[in-house]
């Protein structure tokens, strides 16, 4: 039977968990403290919230928000960066603090839902952001349908330019 404290860690993480677009579960063993809290002030920067927890509760919380089953990672300390905006922020900004660190290593995470092993979120974090995505996107359609438009309206400019160069060769002044 959970102690009451332990009931409370448990209901914040599931609802932390049920919130979440993505997180990545880390071991950040052997890291000091002043170490940890520049870890916690980057993923803070991010929009990302930083959790130490203890695999056990962890473990009842996934099973209780209903995600992925990552208990095959829940060995040794254990620490969690939650993203809640956007499916691919916690990827990015733990590993590009993993590329600096030689101590914090990537256990696995979870992407909605679906579980991510180590190398499923490096692909992740490689990805573009949102946003560039959606100007990828926009300027895809966007450029044929310039030259569409550019095609279309020739005729109609060439015809102008030949009306004006005849006028101007008849003397005409505009």
């Amino acid at each position: 039977m959970p102690t009451q404290r332990k009931s409370e860690i448990i209901q914040s993480l599931t609802d932390k968990l049920r919130r979440m677009k993505a997180l990545v579960l880390m071991q950040t063993q052997g890291l000091n403290v002043a170490d940890q809290n520049d870890l916690r002030h980057k993923l803070r920067g991010s929009g990302l919230d930083f959790v130490v927890v203890k695999n056990t509760l962890f473990r009842n919380a996934t099973r209780e928000a209903g995600v992925a089953n990552v208990d095959d990672v829940l060995n040794g300390p254990t620490s969690v960066a939650i993203g809640y905006d956007d499916e691919m922020s916690a990827a990015k900004a733990v590993l590009d603090y993993v590329r600096t660190s030689k101590i914090v290593t990537v256990k696995g995470g979870m992407l909605g839902s679906q579980k991510l092993n180590a190398a499923q979120l490096e692909s992740l974090a490689k990805l573009p952001g949102r946003d560039n995505l959606r100007a990828q996107a926009v300027g895809t359609v966007q450029g044929p349908l310039n030259q569409t438009a550019g095609l279309v309206g020739a005729p109609l400019r060439d015809l102008v330019q030949i009306l004006h160069n005849y006028a101007e060769k008849q003397g005409a002044t505009f």
